[in-house]
């Protein structure tokens, strides 16, 4: 589904996006690995938009940095997400990179705080720190 690059980015992005603190983040928590088990049954329909926006941001990057995303510092990953939000592009984009990033945001969010039977959320990391326990 992904070459080895779109991977590195994916997860470079999950990274940025739920950074590890004093709790885990999402790397931690199986978020890629969610996403990829997404991608490959319910999400089907996103595959094409996310192969093809995550090699657009891996050229932006490149544009901009001279080095791929996964590559940056967590400032400068952050810093070029925004910039995305707002439309602002170096690269060719066959999707808008305000869109991509706002539904990347949101399956983000779906795996880390998932029911870890869903495929992310591993050992429920991400109910530890907010505090919820799942009554069964």
């Amino acid at each position: 589904m992904f070459d080895a690059t779109q991977y590195a980015t994916l997860r470079a992005v999950v990274d940025c996006m739920i950074p590890a603190d004093e709790a885990p983040g999402g790397l931690m928590a199986g978020v890629d690995r969610y996403l990829i088990h997404f991608l490959q049954h319910d999400g089907v329909g996103f595959v094409t938009q996310y192969q093809s926006a995550l090699t657009a941001l891996q050229r932006e990057a490149e544009l901009r940095h001279g080095t791929g995303f996964a590559s940056l510092t967590s400032a400068q990953a952050a810093t070029l997400l925004h910039a995305l939000e707002r439309n602002e592009t170096q690269a060719v984009w066959l999707t808008s990179p305000s869109t991509f990033v706002a539904l990347m945001a949101e399956h983000c969010a779906e795996g880390f705080y998932a029911d870890p039977r869903q495929g992310g959320n591993a050992n429920g990391v991400s109910w530890v720190s907010i505090g919820f326990e799942e009554c069964r």
